[in-house]
């Protein structure tokens, strides 16, 4: 080769080198950073060193970062925020690849102190962040063998009930989260008292709009209420367990047991519980038995399977003293009831969750099975305005198969901000019972009082019924802001729905006569089938800030109702079409001080019961009649919260306002009927009505003193609701009013953890027929005295006391005194069992009472157990929970 044609080839092998060199220049690595909750960290610091390069940047408001213009395949991160722990990572590029997508760094709390140094006054007890309320541990008392459950009673607006039930601001915590990700089963009773309070830096109350407003952010309806908990740095895995026995008086006896293995993602889990001494009312035995496996299927892939079984077996005891207002006078039935029911459940759950780079997927498929029978046995008295006896026993079988299917895809596109969910979700539920029902009536002369005669009847009642559902929905978000705006968002959201219901029922009534000859009674029976289809069309305007979020749209929801039943000529045809406007927000004053709120309407169509033409006859003082005339009817429901907090004080106040207006509301016809001796019976039809609507507020203030050992409490609620209702044709009203005052003191120290709370409740009730009397209030006072003393390392003392004192029932209420009281000792080298002696109800005075409205009829019931018993049982704890 000549030397031309050298220096030729010399040229193009360096001008290709130098291509390539510059292509090796043009690497871009794009990430973001969030915290537990999957919520963006704005204003973190990332550095990065690849090779002989060392660059750095912040994260935008979204908490998305990125580079470009390094060489080198290898790089490491450095990710700092103030408040977080720093988290470090090293990533290389594929051969050929020179853009790199990084899944979402998550930081966690920075917890750790100085060892012999407190900073109190640094310490923020709580913190608003958009839809999380967080509470910092650091704030509160947490002893040695605390549990979630004792923590969470100390923390403000929190309420922890006798069974576990787990509350903030009057809504329950519908399930529980650990540093964001799903955690077994997800049962909050469950693992609070099961999990260390110590291992833990912040307790979360997150408002979840669900997995769509996630990935898209557009906000829909109600959200349901989360329960977060943030571990402490090296905490995020462990094993525990326990097992546990136990027996008394009064045939009580207990078994529980439980296993569990969690490594962040992988969870496996295992329990086991029989016991029967949960029951005020006679007795009740319940055997359960689960087990749930969480894992990584693939880097980016979760899957989970849970299953669980259940068998119940309950005998009951009630007394009811019911009232039904009409034009003619007050109806007054006395009513006891006995019953016992059997019943075996399944249910299974598989799910499914996945984030490649911009796209997101989830599935599941849940199912339940159960089957159970049941016999009861009643005695009514009824006086008043009608005079009239009634003896009723039924024996009943009940099978119910129920299957759910869920489909989610959401993907993120590379014009920030512009993102798609498609959703699709099928239920499959149906049901079937038998009845065999014996009714025996005495009437008497209405005028006289005489008693006339009996009348027996033996009925025979198969129900058939299935219920289908299908629903679809897109939502898009497309941003109007511009790329470089790193002050605000803007984006404009389309939301379609589409939602199909099926409904078909089979009632076949049979009559038994007394030489056991059956024959069927076709004016009983029918076979029903409706479908129920609804659009949801919503446009909305979303902004977006650092302190302030709001939606703010409209929605069309055109929808059509459809029946028919065989044998008959006449059909159910209805098209409704509803408008709203629909919309939420976010304030963020400061990081102590927020408002929210939001506002959404429905379209719910009348159920079979109120449709169906044909009469409902198991209660005979009762007849149900349908109306197949029914209207759609429409919900409006809206609130607003309030939060504020005192940083360095403690002190802490919210208050929530909720209202609910029902257009087209299918209301109760309760009309008074001629039967075939003369005498009155009572049927309830159905008719569209508008009036009714709802108005309520609760409210809780918390001060806390003394370095936050001891804490005054002020909490209640009122609500004003106003019902509709018809009797024989002619409108009236059911006012009800509820108010609910509660103070509380609280002391958690090293030995003592003590809770006295002093409460004022007032129900009443008012009807608007002139002959209903005067207003019927029923006022409760109560006292509770909550507390645990540790004698010492090994001896535990618990005292709890109520004294209730009641006015205005109808029905003979006494004021009971109920005191419950148990030693605990913990045995082992590492304390790892427990021998506990209990006495529950110890003056034995329990019974429980309770007063309930439906359209025109006020019911007060009593129930009467033995709740008094003795109970010694033994148990062990295994869990490992140390740093890793």
């Amino acid at each position: 080769m000549s030397i031309t044609g050298r220096i030729f080839l010399f040229l193009i092998v360096l001008l290709c080198s130098g291509l390539k060199l510059n292509a090796q220049l043009k690497r871009l690595v794009k990430g973001s950073v969030t915290d537990s909750t999957r919520q963006a960290i704005p204003g973190a610091n990332i550095r990065m060193i690849a090779g002989k390069d060392t660059l750095s940047t912040n994260t935008d408001k979204d908490g998305q970062f990125s580079f470009d213009q390094f060489q080198s395949p290898d790089f490491s991160l450095l990710v700092r925020s103030i408040g977080y722990r720093p988290a470090s990572s090293t990533h290389t590029f594929k051969s050929g690849e020179n853009t790199l997508q990084l899944k979402p760094i998550l930081l966690r709390p920075d917890t750790q102190m100085l060892k012999e140094v407190v900073i109190e006054g640094k310490i923020v007890a709580m913190k608003v962040k958009k839809d999380t309320l967080e509470y910092n541990t650091a704030a509160y008392k947490v002893r040695d063998g605390d549990h979630v459950d004792q923590l969470l009673k100390q923390l403000p607006g929190m309420e922890v009930d006798e069974k576990g039930k787990v509350t903030s601001m009057g809504k329950e915590m519908t399930k529980i989260r650990v540093n964001g990700k799903d955690f077994f089963t997800g049962n909050v009773k469950e693992f609070i008292k099961q999990l260390p309070a110590e291992m833990f830096s912040h307790i979360q109350v997150v408002d979840d709009y669900g997995e769509e407003a996630k990935l898209t952010g557009i906000k829909m309806g109600a959200p349901k209420k989360i329960l977060n908990l943030v571990t402490k740095p090296g905490r995020n895995r462990g094993t525990f367990g326990n097992a546990g026995i136990d027996g008394g008086t009064n045939n009580r006896y207990g078994f529980q047991t439980s296993g569990n293995i969690w490594k962040d993602d992988k969870q496996i889990g295992v329990s086991a519980n029989l016991n029967n001494a949960n029951n005020s009312a006679g007795s009740t035995r319940g055997l359960y038995t689960s087990g749930n496996y969480r894992n990584h299927l693939s880097k980016r892939t979760v899957g989970s399977a849970n299953y669980a079984f259940n068998n119940n077996l309950n005998e009951n005891n009630q007394f009811n003293y019911i009232e039904r207002v009409n034009p003619l006078g007050t109806l007054y039935t006395t009513n006891e009831n006995a019953s016992e029911s059997k019943s075996d459940g399944h249910n299974f759950d598989l799910n499914l969750q996945g984030n490649y780079d911009k796209e997101y997927l989830t599935a599941s498929l849940n199912g339940s099975f159960s089957n159970g029978r049941s016999n009861s046995s009643s005695e009514n008295v009824q006086k008043g305005a009608i005079r009239q006896d009634l003896y009723n026993s039924s024996n009943s079988n009940q099978y119910n198969p129920n299957l759910n299917a869920n489909f989610g895809w959401g993907k993120s596109f590379e014009k920030k901000g512009r993102t798609m969910y498609v959703n699709l979700s099928g239920v499959l539920g149906s049901s079937k019972s038998d009845q065999d029902m014996m009714n025996k009536i005495g009437y008497y002369d209405q005028k006289t009082g005489a008693f006339i005669k009996d009348s027996l009847l033996n009925r025979l009642v198969d129900n058939k019924s299935s219920n289908d559902q299908f629903t679809a929905s897109v939502s898009y978000s497309e941003p109007l802001s511009r790329p470089d705006d790193t002050v605000s968002t803007k984006n404009i959201d389309f939301n379609y729905v589409f939602s199909l219901s099926a409904t078909n029922n089979s009632l076949q009534t049979r009559v038994r006569a007394p030489n056991g000859q059956i024959s069927f009674v076709d004016s009983l029976s029918n076979v029903y089938h409706s479908t129920f289809l609804n659009n949801n069309f919503r446009v909305s305007y979303r902004y977006g800030s650092k302190r302030l979020n709001y939606t703010a749209g409209i929605s069309l929801q055109p929808s059509s109702l459809k029946g028919s039943y065989e044998g008959r000529t006449d059909r159910i045809r209805q098209n409704t079409v509803n408008f709203s406007p629909s919309g939420n927000f976010n304030f963020v004053i400061s990081p102590s001080q927020a408002l929210s709120g939001n506002y959404n309407g429905s379209s719910n169509a009348p159920d079979f019961q109120q449709l169906q033409p044909v009469a409902d006859t198991r209660d005979l003082q009762n007849v149900i009649i349908g109306n197949p005339e029914l209207k759609t009817s429409f919900n409006h429901n809206a609130n607003v919260d309030y939060r504020l907090f005192d940083p360095a004080g403690g002190l802490s106040f919210q208050i929530g306002l909720n209202t609910g207006l029902i257009q087209n509301q299918v209301v109760a016809n309760v009309v008074l009927v001629v039967d075939s001796l003369n005498s009155l019976k009572q049927e309830t039809r159905y008719v569209n009505a508008n009036g009714n609507y709802n108005i309520g507020t609760s409210y809780t203030l918390s001060y806390p003193f003394s370095r936050r050992r001891f804490a005054f409490s002020l909490n209640g609620n009122l609500d004003r609701a106003n019902d509709v209702l018809f009797t024989d044709g002619k409108k009236s009203f059911s006012k009800r009013f509820n108010y609910n005052q509660q103070f509380s003191f609280s002391a958690n120290t090293e030995k003592l953890s003590l809770t006295a709370q002093a409460s004022y409740g007032l129900n009443a009730n008012t009807y608007s027929l002139s002959s209903a009397g005067q207003t019927r209030n029923v006022e409760t006072w109560t006292f509770n005295l909550y507390s645990r003393f540790i004698l010492n390392k090994s001896w535990t003392l618990n005292f709890t006391s109520t004294k209730r004192i009641n006015s205005g029932y109808s029905i003979a209420a006494n004021n009971p005194l109920l005191i419950n009281a148990g030693i605990e000792k913990t045995i082992f080298k590492k304390r790892t069992g427990m021998i506990t002696f209990a006495v529950n109800d110890l003056l034995n005075q329990g019974n429980g009472l309770n007063r309930t409205f439906s359209d025109n009829a006020v019911t007060e019931s009593r129930t009467n157990g033995v709740t008094r018993f003795f109970l010694l049982g033994f148990s062990m704890r295994l869990q490992d929970f140390g740093l890793h």
